[in-house]
């Protein structure tokens, strides 16, 4: 299942998103500077999502000029995702603890 993920590119977390935000908006915003190879925004809960960049070049050129951006009256938290996991709360997710 991990390969699946890692196989769509560059995972970049987009947090802070309004309830009304889309894929098309996320879309407008973020192909401005790069190509995207996915986009994917949580519903439940709301309020974050991720884009996928082909290149690592572009993540980190729209994580600069995206944080802190402004859609839908509220300013994005923009950034490099490190999650283990496809889809998670935020930019980090720790392992789950060990069982036994």
């Amino acid at each position: 299942m991990a390969d699946r993920f890692r196989e769509k590119g560059v995972k970049v977390y987009v947090g802070n998103l309004s309830r009304t935000a889309d894929e098309r908006d996320l879309r407008e915003v973020f192909e401005r500077h790069g190509r995207l190879n996915d986009v994917w925004i949580a519903r439940r809960p709301p309020g974050f999502g991720f884009v996928w960049y082909e290149s690592h070049r572009d993540a980190e050129e729209a994580v600069r000029a995206c944080d802190n951006k402004v859609l839908h009256g509220e300013p994005l938290r923009v950034e490099i995702s490190h999650s283990r996991r496809g889809f998670g709360p935020g930019p980090t997710v720790p392992p789950p603890p060990p069982r036994g």
